[in-house]
């Protein structure tokens, strides 16, 4: 009887999972958008934004979770952007709950700034002059 409990718990182990914290991608956010010049604003709670953006723009997204090594994909308008760098944000107890991406624009006309993660959309509620 031991010995098939035994087997039964070495059978289930790699199903149970081990950790209480399951770090995957979990969401992800606008936090605001610049111009060239280092120019810009927080777009966290605003509808539009209130300067234009034309021609080359940065943006700045949070992570919440691991992205492993397929990364969001951040537009705005028509204008992909392309993966500047990263900043790893922790808690108070120096755990890893998230980054903070930066991506360029090139050719920005006007239109919604949008983060998708595996072609599922994430954020889109910022209207970008």
């Amino acid at each position: 009887m031991k010995k098939l409990v035994l087997l039964i718990f070495i059978i289930l182990i790699p199903f149970v999972p081990l950790f209480a914290f399951n770090s995957k991608f979990k969401a992800a956010y606008a936090i605001g958008v610049f111009d060239s010049s280092g120019n810009g604003e927080n777009v966290q709670h605003v509808r539009t934004t209130k300067n234009d953006y034309n021609d080359i723009c940065y943006s700045k997204i949070f992570v919440v979770g691991n992205y492993y090594n397929l990364k969001p994909v951040v537009k705005i308008g028509d204008s992909i952007g392309h993966f500047q760098s990263s900043k790893p944000i922790y808690n108070n107890r120096k755990i890893k709950i998230g980054e903070v991406l930066l991506y360029k624009h090139y050719k920005v006309t006007k239109g919604y700034f949008q983060v998708f993660y595996k072609k599922k959309l994430y954020d889109t509620k910022v209207f970008v002059k």
